[in-house]
């Protein structure tokens, strides 16, 4: 009977010893945990820079109005909070998903958290130190405007589980170095096409070794049959033009205009700081902009932001500062 309590006893210790580590184990897990994560339905980069994060925590990701959620989302989005998945994660600032998105989303009983940044660059950085607050070993890279390569290098990340960062085409952006500082990486992966070697460069002076999956990406657009008849050629290619041409014109005629933006339609505020960046060049530091135009730095960033909303300009990091181009055309009158 001793024996037997004593063989109970040890298998009791035994089986502690391993329920300990493991528990500890489970409790040390601090990367973040969200129920829903809610990106803008109007440009896919940051539904994109969602994916691999929502695998990582088994989230779905909803992309939403940016300016407001219509009732229908709002009977949904309250359905959903019924099971008890409360917690969201708003991936852009406001200029991204607005702050009336936020309070509705507050009104419906919501633990509501953002991550955004100025710029497309900056919001993958914030991410993944975010979602990486001890670093990683290996970090994916890709540029923030060829949406196919940001596509295969956000499959890539939820396949290994690395964090994914984008950086600007043509040169290493501010953002991503700083994050691939912090994440302190073994190797950084860039992906597919759409960067210089500029990029890669820079990041190697940075001392990170470097690895690049598909870098001579090379699209083919299929050929067309070769057709036998001449005749048929040529009735088809008149044809075409007799379609096409006016169609072309049309068109044509609707994106020049659209992209013509006549300086009546703007405030007086607003005329002055695009006849500043104009007298640049068209392109202009925003530190710049008061001393140019004899506004304040607030009343400067909320003309900017105004803008910015009308697709007139648009803004990059650089440094410390934001560097404000002209998107459009704008038609001056004497």
């Amino acid at each position: 009977m001793e024996r037997r309590a004593l063989a109970v006893l040890l298998m009791l210790i035994f089986t502690s010893s391993l329920l300990i580590p493991l528990s500890s184990a489970q409790t040390g897990d601090d990367r973040p945990k969200y129920d829903l994560i809610i990106v803008r339905n109007d440009d896919l980069i940051d539904y994109i820079i969602a994916l691999p994060y929502a695998k990582m925590i088994d989230a779905p990701v909803l992309p939403v109005n940016p300016r407001e959620l219509d009732p229908r989302t709002l009977a949904q989005l309250q359905s959903y909070a019924q099971f008890g998945w409360n917690h969201v994660l708003i991936i852009g600032d406001s200029q991204a998903v607005s702050d009336k998105v936020q309070d509705q989303l507050l009104s419906l009983g919501f633990v509501v958290e953002r991550i955004g940044g100025a710029v497309r660059t900056e919001t993958a950085a914030k991410l993944a130190l975010h979602f990486f607050p001890h670093g990683a070993r290996t970090v994916v890279v890709a540029s923030s405007s060829d949406y196919g390569s940001a596509l295969a290098a956000a499959r890539w990340a939820m396949i290994y589980g690395y964090p994914l960062l984008l950086t600007q085409e043509d040169t290493l952006s501010d953002s991503t170095a700083e994050a691939i500082r912090r994440l302190n990486p073994e190797l950084v992966e860039l992906m597919g096409a759409g960067m210089s070697k500029e990029v890669q460069e820079k990041i190697e002076a940075m001392g990170y070794k470097t690895y690049w999956v598909r870098e001579n990406i090379k699209i083919e657009v299929p050929k067309q049959e070769k057709q036998t008849s001449w005749t048929t050629v040529i009735i088809a290619v008149l044809l075409s033009l007799g379609i096409a041409v006016p169609v072309s014109l049309y068109y044509a005629k609707k994106r020049w205009s659209s992209n013509r933006v006549p300086i009546e339609v703007l405030t007086e505020k607003e005329r002055i700081v695009v006849k500043a960046i104009l007298d640049k060049g068209g392109t202009v530091k925003q530190e710049e902009l008061p001393e140019l135009t004899g506004y304040s730095r607030p009343t400067i960033s909320r003309i900017i932001q105004e803008l910015e909303k009308k697709q007139l300009v648009e803004r990059e990091k650089v440094g410390k500062t934001f560097i404000v181009r002209l998107t459009k055309e704008i038609v001056m009158r004497d």
